[in-house]
């Protein structure tokens, strides 16, 4: 699983505008939503002007700030010589088809197609790209607008809600106020696969109602399982209880609000793990996950990382063989 976010964003757009210098371009363009931000990194690089799709379509004025003046003002979009059209990457290339099909037609010659990030190393429906990403991958600006999330598993502290302070997770009722109105920290749009929680059993009913007050859709939510006497507060609980889980499903995807805890994960299972606080996946390699956990689930994990590296003239090859 690739992972890109928006520091190595800004840092592929900066170390790759040599590429546009020679281009001659006075306007960039941006495809709502993904390719706003990478449009208006590239603009204010270049000094030029920046313009939404939307607003483009209607030949409207590029407006500006006050702090500096571009290279050259335009009074309308379309009086552009050179236009490039952003978006943040392509995988179908039916997003780009989709806007071409909608800009002017005498301003379609005079347009680049480009996108950050392709999934081809030729992709016929732009005319540039700055880098190639191996499928899957995923972006920090839509990790939680995912459809992997249909996927993957889902950690509530740290990911969907503040954590606990220390006083809160010591104290019964100030820990029980806490799992009623805990701070919300993202709301995912998608439905999650399982949502899964080093709380106890006997908190269900409060952790159900906090993530419905939320419209936080899940199908499963899987919480930690333990004798009463026995410390829940133990990372090894915690990372022992989601492993377990994570290796034994089917699921391609975990996202950890703690980086210690997503590193233990990612090696007990060799499958990858997200980490809000690294903010980055980690994921260990074949061996090394062979060694830490030689078990059936890992082996199966191996062989879909595997099919998956497979460029896909060679898997089509492979399939008319069979």
């Amino acid at each position: 699983m690739n992972y890109i976010s928006y520091a190595d964003l800004s840092e592929d757009i900066r170390r790759n505008l040599y590429k546009l210098h020679d281009k001659d371009i006075d306007l960039v363009v941006g495809i709502p939503r993904s390719g706003m931000i990478p449009a208006y990194m590239i603009a204010l690089y270049l000094n030029i002007n920046c313009i939404d799709f939307a607003a483009f379509c209607k030949n409207e004025k590029p407006i500006n700030g006050h702090t500096r003046k571009t290279g050259k003002a335009l009074t309308s979009a379309w009086d552009a010589r050179k236009i490039l059209l952003v978006d943040d990457s392509i995988m179908s290339g039916n997003s780009m088809q989709s806007a071409i099909r909608q800009i002017p037609a005498e301003t379609i010659d005079k347009t680049i197609r480009m996108v950050i990030y392709s999934t081809s190393k030729a992709p016929k429906e732009v005319d540039l790209y700055f880098k190639y990403v191996a499928w899957p991958r995923v972006f920090e600006w839509n990790i939680y607008h995912h459809n992997i999330l249909s996927r993957a598993c889902v950690s509530i502290d740290g990911v969907l809600c503040m954590n606990p302070t220390k006083d809160q997770s010591n104290n019964d009722v100030k820990y029980r106020d806490y799992l009623i109105n805990a701070q919300p920290l993202i709301a995912p749009s998608c439905k999650i696969h399982s949502v899964i929680t080093s709380r106890l059993e006997e908190h269900r009913k409060q952790t159900e109602a906090w993530l419905t007050r939320h419209n936080i859709e899940y199908e499963h939510l899987i919480m930690l399982n333990l004798p009463k006497q026995q410390d829940h507060q133990q990372l090894s609980h915690h990372t022992r209880h989601k492993a377990e889980y994570y290796n034994a499903s089917k699921l391609d995807f975990f996202l950890e609000g703690s980086r210690e805890q997503a590193i233990s994960i990612a090696n007990a299972t060799g499958k990858p793990v997200f980490s809000v606080e690294g903010n980055k996946i980690y994921q260990t390699g074949a061996l090394e996950a062979l060694y830490n956990n030689p078990s059936p689930h890992v082996l199966r994990n191996i062989a879909k990382r595997l099919k998956q590296s497979i460029p896909t003239p060679l898997k089509k090859q492979l399939q008319r063989l069979h």
